[in-house]
């Protein structure tokens, strides 16, 4: 026995290293009354449910906001599935499907620099980042590549107004003579990119 399903179509546009929300939401329904609803992502780093676990549909179209927040260029396919949640432990019955054509452009590179590491060793530095801004500002942090580069301290930067802070890196350990370009973006508290910073790696 087979049930074919139509899948939904939407296309999506973002920045690498930012998270976009405006234009993300998806509609349900539900033709039989109340139902709790599980979403499930084929790249669930790439696109997801904006919320935390099961919800509750009904008859009148619902809204269920998305999240996209791509770390790679270029177009990627991802499917969204919604089924009907089960207390029995049966199988789980399919309500909608969704696929989503996301686009991502890189951002503007704000800044670039060179650091040589020597190969097997881990590696500790610290740029400066200074608040353009008047007033105190958090700025959130991530990198393209987290198995090369972490955040010693915390992915959060809090900066007073026009003041500077210390971003402490901690370069994991690469085996291999090669160049690396890893990017750290610095972001607002909606997790839109304030600047994009790319730090140039040779291991030798």
């Amino acid at each position: 026995h087979v049930t074919i399903h139509a899948v939904n179509r939407i296309d999506l546009q973002g920045l690498v290293g930012q998270t976009e929300r405006e234009g993300c939401s998806l509609t349900l329904r539900s033709k039989d009354g109340p139902k709790e609803v599980n979403a499930t992502s084929s790249h669930p780093r790439d696109l997801c449910v904006d919320r935390e676990g099961a919800f509750q549909i009904g008859t009148a179209l619902t809204e269920v906001p998305m999240k996209y927040t791509p770390m790679q260029p270029g177009r990627k396919d991802v499917l969204v599935h919604f089924t009907e949640s089960r207390t029995d432990g049966g199988l789980a019955t399919p309500l909608s499907s969704w696929l989503i054509v996301t686009r991502a452009k890189m951002p503007v590179i704000n800044k670039r620099y060179d650091i040589s590491i020597k190969p097997g060793k881990a590696s500790s530095k610290k740029i400066m980042y200074t608040n353009p801004y008047s007033i105190d500002r958090t700025f959130k942090l991530r990198t393209d590549k987290p198995t090369l580069l972490s955040f010693r301290d915390k992915t959060e930067l809090v900066v007073g107004p026009k003041g500077t802070h210390y971003i402490s890196l901690k370069f994991n350990a690469v085996f291999q003579k090669r160049t690396e370009d890893i990017l750290v973006f610095v972001n607002d508290e909606e997790d839109k990119n304030e600047e994009c910073l790319c730090i140039s790696v040779t291991y030798a």
